[in-house]
């Protein structure tokens, strides 16, 4: 049976130290990797929530008037946002998925947009991970509580086993290692 891995990745070089890891803790041909990656929602453009004013026959917006006027007119162009910056996210991890790919590893990228900590917590709960890896800055005291911790958080938020990678913020690009 296969081991299924999450690897969220914030698109910087220091979140794709959790790949070092990844390389020494698994077996390429009997481990598949997911990497998440997590973004703000596009600029200018919101989610809307449809929800049923009365009956099911007149949909209305939770918290927001029919005529936003910070909302396109045209919902064909809130779709395009949002599809546009997806695909540019998944161009910019063309090269972690090959590298994954490279190393022999079966790779599924999503990409989602919310809070990191939560997204991730979610896809834990719906695909049934076996473990998460993830790059944390080892953050302490003063630092830690004003900045927070998304590796802290996923850490309280799941129930799979979480390997947090302590990584250093000049380190380049890690290549995979895989176990021997």
């Amino acid at each position: 049976m296969a081991t299924t891995v999450l690897l969220p990745l914030d698109g910087s070089p220091f979140s794709r130290q959790a790949f070092r890891a990844v390389g020494r803790l698994f077996q390429p041909e009997r481990t598949q990797v997911t990497l998440l990656h997590v973004s703000e929602a596009p600029e200018g453009v919101r989610e809307r929530t449809w929800a049923p004013l009365v009956s099911e026959a007149w949909p209305s917006l939770r918290g927001e008037t029919l005529r936003d006027p910070e909302m396109p007119d045209h919902p064909i162009y809130a779709t395009q946002v949002w599809e546009s910056t997806k695909a540019q996210l998944i161009e910019a991890l063309d090269d972690d998925v090959r590298a994954l790919a490279d190393a022999g590893f079966a790779v599924r990228l999503v990409i989602r947009f919310g809070d990191p900590a939560q997204e991730i917590a979610d896809l834990v709960e719906e695909d049934d991970f076996d473990t998460v890896v993830m790059a944390t800055h080892g953050r302490s005291g003063l630092s830690r509580a004003i900045m927070g911790s998304v590796a802290e958080r996923v850490l309280r938020m799941v129930h799979v086993p979480v390997v947090m990678i302590r990584g250093h913020e000049q380190a380049s690009f890690p290549a995979l290692t895989p176990m021997g």
